[in-house]
């Protein structure tokens, strides 16, 4: 009887997560209704709980949740072989399932709200338009001082250049699994936080950190993400809108390089040697089929593309 009713009890939690999500992607007036009335503000009580805590609280988390799962998985395995049954391993696979139900599902209660109304997306630009575009923010960059902040005063100054004054962005303890992974940044529903890799070059980092603050204001779409932390970036000025120049400067050459290779040699050619040296240090041009821009797509959820914000910029002719 106790198991039936566990049996009963993990249905009904499974069924409810189901028609929770079934009603946000059927209906994106009660998506936005849990954004604006739940998931948005839970994710900002995170964050602000998350605040006083120096390091970044979702790696030691991720870390030890799965230390915690492969250790009973083997523990389970042994004691099932060694008493010739399987209840033990049974045992655990419903504990498994109730772990992953709980996470999966305040994931899910806290982020499809906002995966649900992705940015409709703009035209694709062709080769002219990039070219022109390129031209456009080279002689920006050409123009600037160019002169970017360590990471830790970035980090500490990117919550004004976002106009959240109380949040906070972290540097991840151990960006080795960022490096890895071949991103810059990351937005933790489940924790509020968050991260950005502060051994990435030190051009990239303003506007990366905006951009995961972004996702702390409800945007999931990272082609929204990147439009409204290049917003910011240019209203905060120096080097928060040189860094959200450089970034369309490295995903349009990226597209650009894809449609016309000569039309890209006349873009890289009218670099000054100090644009250059950062264009090149920053990683030069970051090919759309990469992916490689703020945000981790295995693990965020990642809806929408960063290349959006190009699409943007050319039909707002680059404010």
């Amino acid at each position: 009887m106790a198991a039936r009713g566990k049996h009963r009890r993990l249905f009904v939690l499974t069924g409810l997560l189901l028609l929770y999500a079934l009603a946000c992607l059927l209906s994106r007036g009660f998506a936005h209704f849990m954004l604006s009335r739940l998931s948005g503000p839970a994710m900002r009580a995170l964050h602000r709980l998350t605040v006083p805590i120096s390091f970044p609280l979702a790696e030691p988390l991720a870390f030890a949740a799965g230390v915690a799962i492969i250790l009973a998985l083997a523990a389970a395995g042994l004691r099932a072989l060694s008493r010739r049954n399987a209840a033990p391993l049974r045992h655990w696979l419903r504990g498994a399932l109730w772990a992953a139900l709980c996470i999966g599902g305040s994931l899910l209660a806290l982020w499809l709200p906002a995966m649900v109304a992705p940015m409709e997306a703009p035209p694709a630009p062709n080769a002219s338009q990039l070219e022109w575009l390129c031209g456009q923010l080279i002689d920006a960059l050409n123009a600037a001082e160019l002169s970017f902040p360590e990471a830790a005063e970035s980090l500490r100054r990117a919550p004004e250049a976002a106009k959240l004054p109380d949040a906070i962005v972290k540097g991840a303890r151990y960006p080795e699994w960022m490096r890895a992974a071949s991103i810059s940044g990351l937005f933790v529903p489940l924790t509020g936080e968050a991260l950005v890799d502060v051994t990435a070059p030190a051009p990239l980092i303003p506007f990366t950190a905006v951009h995961e603050l972004m996702h702390l204001t409800g945007i999931a779409d990272e082609g929204a993400a990147n439009i409204a932390a290049w917003e910011r970036c240019l209203s905060a000025g120096g080097a928060f809108a040189d860094s959200a120049r450089l970034w369309a400067l490295r995903y349009a050459m990226g597209m650009l390089l894809r449609a016309d290779d000569d039309a890209w040699q006349r873009a890289h050619e009218k670099m000054k040697d100090p644009l250059s040296q950062v264009f090149q240090l920053s990683g030069n041009a970051a090919i759309p089929a990469d992916r490689r821009a703020p945000g981790l797509p295995s693990l965020s959820l990642r809806r929408g593309d960063y290349t959006a914000l190009i699409g943007h910029l050319i039909a707002q002719g680059f404010t």
